[in-house]
């Protein structure tokens, strides 16, 4: 197949360097004449490390990554809000915190290793569909393809989407944040968790280990406190920070320039407009809260390709996808207001039940396999291997099951 993938993210360029080395004549397209990361650090769950294991990433990743064993989120009193592990699903299982930018020069190096071609500088506005093929429309109005699929990855904010889906759902999150990496001055990366302190609903600091003596910090914002018109009062927010978390008071003094993300929520009416496939965050942006979307941009990435290879068709994927996908964005739904938003009751809510409900079994082993990126459904979720690592569900090897039969 002659294929065209839009942006060069985490999604895009995992799916090019698979696609490409499936045998499909790739070309990616990335509006950067040099293509960089955007974003801040974030967590690779085992669903992204084995992804990242069957582009031959894994080891350098968790070389120049932070090994996560684990999550505790606190109030500003103390008391505790959440507290997981991975070794409750294997001793050896984890996250691992990665800056963006090391994720991404993983990522384009193997990209430029494979046969996919790289259009750089070049901004995609539009896909067309023209005798059941798709065309890329640049912002100069310039044609590429035809292609026999194009694949969005443009990101939450994609522009190709809100062309092509302007009636889907895909509303800002009222709240964003912004952040920076600094050293871990106070030894607060050690354990290996990633740690969070809240204050209600209003007030939310996380700190992710992301290698090298290394921390990202978080800070919660509403979203139009975000605008780029609007000034930062980062004194201010230092002075606020060091209330919430004394011990942090010196990372966060040392911390460099802050950046501004915000997120949105999108639901899509359907994976692909005929031979024009969304994937990653440009197909199901959620809130960071559950820490999934790189995670879900990679797995979609393989599948893809894995689908494709196994003679199945977009139908294939979507089914695939669609059960893992819908719970990730739902249980983001519902649990982002209680830690950004104006609801103060729900802060009390959390404070009062979350806590416990990490104790209780059932309700722990759920908000355990939501946080590593394995479930595949409100009533269930995938199984680690005898290594505590994710196996991949390849279309072509589920027992008894044909390459030909599993494309129907």
């Amino acid at each position: 197949m002659q294929i065209g993938v839009v942006g060069c993210g985490v999604a895009g360029q995992a799916a090019a360097t698979f696609l490409s080395e499936a045998g499909h004549d790739v070309t990616a397209f990335e509006r950067f004449a040099e293509p960089h990361p955007l974003g801040a650090g974030l967590l690779l769950q085992p669903t992204g490390l084995a992804v990242l294991a069957a582009l031959g990433l894994a080891e350098a990743a968790l070389a120049q990554g932070g090994k996560v064993v684990g999550l505790e989120a606190k109030t500003a009193r103390g008391r505790t809000v959440l507290d997981l592990s991975y070794a409750d699903l294997h001793p050896e299982a984890h996250g691992l915190g990665i800056r963006r930018s090391v994720l991404f020069d993983l990522l384009h190096g193997r990209l430029k290793r494979s046969p996919a071609k790289l259009v750089a500088g070049t901004e995609i506005i539009d896909v067309v569909r023209e005798h059941g093929r798709g065309v890329i429309i640049d912002r100069h109005l310039g044609r590429h393809g035809p292609f026999d699929l194009v694949v969005v990855a443009d990101g939450a904010h994609s522009a190709v989407r809100r062309r092509l889906m302007p009636d889907a759902y895909q509303k800002l999150y009222p709240w964003g944040c912004i952040w920076a990496t600094a050293p871990d001055s106070a030894g607060l990366g050690a354990a290996g968790l990633l740690r969070q302190r809240v204050r209600g609903t209003r007030l939310m600091m996380g700190l992710l280990p992301v290698g090298d003596g290394q921390l990202t910090i978080y800070w919660s914002l509403p979203a139009a406190a975000l605008a780029p018109h609007q000034p930062l009062d980062l004194d201010a927010i230092r002075r606020t920070a060091a209330a919430l978390w004394p011990e942090a008071t010196r990372i966060v003094s040392e911390a460099g320039e802050f950046a501004r993300a915000t997120y949105r929520n999108i639901a899509l009416p359907s994976w692909n407009d005929g031979p024009i496939l969304f994937i990653g965050d440009a197909a199901h942006g959620t809130s960071p809260q559950l820490g999934q979307g790189a995670n879900l941009g990679l797995v979609d990435a393989w599948t893809l390709a894995d689908t494709l290879a196994a003679g199945g068709h977009l139908v294939d994927f979507a089914r695939r996808r669609e059960a893992t996908v819908r719970f990730y964005r739902q249980a983001s739904h519902l649990l982002t207001p209680l830690f950004q938003s104006n609801a103060a009751p729900l802060g009390w809510l959390r404070d009062t039940f979350a806590g416990l409900a990490c104790r209780l079994p059932i309700s722990r082993g759920l908000a355990t396999t939501t946080l590593a990126g394995t479930r595949t459904g409100w009533l269930s979720s995938a199984r680690l291997d005898d290594e505590g690592r994710y196996g991949l569900d390849s279309a072509a090897q589920r027992p008894g099951v044909s390459p030909k039969r599993a494309a129907k």
